[in-house]
């Protein structure tokens, strides 16, 4: 989908959705709230019957609130057992299976935990994982971003520089940024220059459509020496997201901001606002 800016939603379902658990529901609150997109949750596992998919597309379409989506939390591609490797793998196809009926474009996913194994030993594992992946999709004729997640917390792979590299040697893959991940992760990296520097290594690394076609992630987060502890509303944190946002906007980045905050389309809300009167 081409986008002419950022475009604002929610991880999952609004939570003033009179059904939670109608995702079809969930796309027309989006609308009724003047939010852009939304992102299917499928965090418990992938279960979604063919006529909700169907339904899906076609709600999405109609009421152009384009479809991202994120895969289930018991991923792990460096797991001790090959055949838990081997149902990562199957979890991940299936997720992008159904995100492809349903429309979405992009799909992110937490790709792996080290589990004290040499980072350098664990991104070989997931880069052979997901060509495996890439390759079974191609034969699918399946379409779709895949787009490890960058992790809040130092015992996950996921850092910003893992996922630049993976991106340059998986074609299908592409990152998603958690920018509050980042900030918790790493301990810094929250101020405006920052956020430009960010941006621009991107752009640098993997080109143009790094900043031209992103999936990002946000929230209000806490944190301690190993990472992210919770997501919080965005009011009661001090993650400087007003400044991203400029940062983005001043880049004229474009593509999907799903707010992870426990208030979901408040904070969504109040993001879009802030940017559309930059």
């Amino acid at each position: 989908m081409a986008f002419d800016r950022i475009l604002f939603g929610t991880a999952g379902v609004p939570n003033s959705t009179e059904k939670k658990n109608s995702p079809v529901d969930g796309v027309k609150r989006i609308h009724e709230l003047s939010l852009d997109c939304m992102q299917l949750e499928f965090a418990h596992g992938v279960r979604m019957k063919e006529e909700v998919s169907s339904a899906l597309r076609k709600v999405s379409y109609e009421l152009k609130v384009p479809l991202t989506s994120h895969g289930p939390y018991y991923i792990n591609l460096n797991a001790r057992e090959q055949d838990k490797i081997d149902s990562s793998v199957e979890r991940i196809i299936q997720t992008a299976k159904i995100s492809d009926l349903c429309g979405a474009e992009s799909m992110t996913f937490h790709a792996a935990f080290y589990m004290k194994d040499s980072p350098y030993d664990v991104f070989d594992l997931v880069e052979k994982s997901l060509n495996v992946i890439e390759e079974r999709l191609s034969r699918l004729d399946i379409e779709i971003e895949l787009r490890p997640e960058l992790t809040g917390k130092t015992s996950q792979f996921g850092s910003l520089e893992e996922l630049i590299s993976l991106a340059k040697m998986v074609n299908s893959c592409k990152p998603c940024i958690d920018f509050s991940h980042l900030y918790a992760r790493t301990g810094e990296i929250n101020s405006y220059a920052e956020f430009m520097n960010i941006l621009d290594l991107l752009e640098k690394e993997l080109g143009f459509d790094a900043v031209n076609n992103m999936h990002i992630h946000i929230s209000g987060i806490s944190s301690n020496s190993k990472g992210d502890l919770k997501h919080l509303n965005l009011l009661q944190s001090d993650f400087k997201w007003q400044e991203l946002l400029k940062a983005l906007k001043d880049r004229k980045c474009k593509g999907y901001m799903i707010c992870n905050s426990p208030n979901l389309e408040k904070d969504a809300q109040m993001m879009k606002e802030y940017y559309m009167a930059l």
